[in-house]
């Protein structure tokens, strides 16, 4: 046997599973006294596990930070595959089948408003009676997003975007386009723009209100408009589509939304939905997940349920 063979072997009859669970568990929990209390050890004992775990990675793994402890790169390159050994070795020792009703676990889910009404919505009755012991933690995608993914912090991202704007996931994010929808505008009823020709120049001539988006930068059409040089009057940026849609019902602002989002805000307040008049792209819902998750299979039922609902949903945007 030759002698780096034999370092191989011996390296690896140090690592024993629990330090690979004591692992994935640290990379979820991103705390060690979060890590003691799920697999009911002493902080002591996860201390000393990460400390053989750095030295057989040669790598520190963890820092520390007041937010709790942070991955190295080497961490998040590992996690992906720690899941899948692990998923491996359930399967070895326990081939029995998956079971809903015994899942215990929380996902963390963030996304805009629009996906709370039309796609979590609609399927969190049966989510809950199908996994009765599973937990859902959601953000608004303003506070938790694709950094927050790709750390580990996060299960789910529901990013609407225009077409052609889609972030850049890097190798280890993946997406799942749900649904199309098409943009348009709502105006308070008695609006000025009311009265008259409702073309480019008179979106124009008013102002506007503003969902911010840190995350995707200028919409699409708002370069197209830029272009031209022409551009919107922003009197007011807000952060969510709610206090968007209260403030432009009591105002002369008008609201660029998606055509889904402007007949849903016509059933709470006193709004009118009218036509995108200015050039514009259609807006994309896409699912985005890390490929660690790929081999957890109450991570892959909560993926169909969401892509499932969404089935038709660009059918009936464009029937519009």
């Amino acid at each position: 046997m030759h002698e780096e063979d034999a370092m191989d072997i011996a390296q690896r009859s140090r690592v024993n599973i629990n330090l690979l669970v004591t692992l994935k568990v640290l990379l979820k929990e991103r705390s060690a006294s979060a890590t003691a209390d799920r697999l009911n050890l002493s902080q002591s004992s996860i201390s000393k596990n990460l400390s053989q775990l750095r030295h057989l990675f040669n790598d520190p793994l963890f820092h520390r930070t007041p937010h709790g402890l942070m991955p190295t790169p080497l961490a998040l390159e590992l996690e992906p595959k720690l899941s899948a050994v692990l998923l491996t070795m359930e399967d070895l020792f326990a081939p029995s089948q998956f079971d809903l009703t015994d899942y215990q676990g929380c996902f963390r889910i963030s996304m805009q408003e629009s996906a709370f009404e039309f796609i979590i919505a609609p399927i969190i009755n049966k989510l809950l009676s199908c996994a009765p012991g599973m937990r859902l933690d959601t953000w608004f995608k303003d506070t938790m997003s694709l950094d927050q993914l790709n750390q580990g912090q996060l299960d789910f991202v529901i990013l609407p975007h225009d077409v052609g704007q889609t972030p850049n996931f890097g190798h280890h994010l993946k997406a799942k386009e749900l649904y199309r929808d098409n943009l348009a505008c709502v105006v308070r009823k008695g609006h000025p723009a009311l009265a008259h020709e409702w073309d480019q120049q008179a979106y124009l001539n008013y102002r506007h209100i503003h969902v911010r988006d840190k995350e995707l930068g200028t919409p699409i059409f708002e370069q197209t408009l830029s272009k031209q040089g022409l551009r919107r009057n922003i009197a007011v940026q807000v952060p969510d589509f709610y206090s968007a849609t209260s403030l432009c019902s009591q105002s002369d602002l008008i609201f660029t939304t998606t055509s889904t989002w402007a007949e849903f805000a016509m059933t709470k307040q006193s709004l009118v939905h009218l036509p995108m008049p200015a050039s514009s792209v259609q807006v994309v819902y896409s699912l985005i997940w890390h490929q660690r998750s790929d081999a957890d299979q109450a991570h892959r039922w909560l993926k169909e349920q969401i892509i499932n609902t969404t089935q038709g949903f660009s059918a009936a945007n464009a029937a519009r």
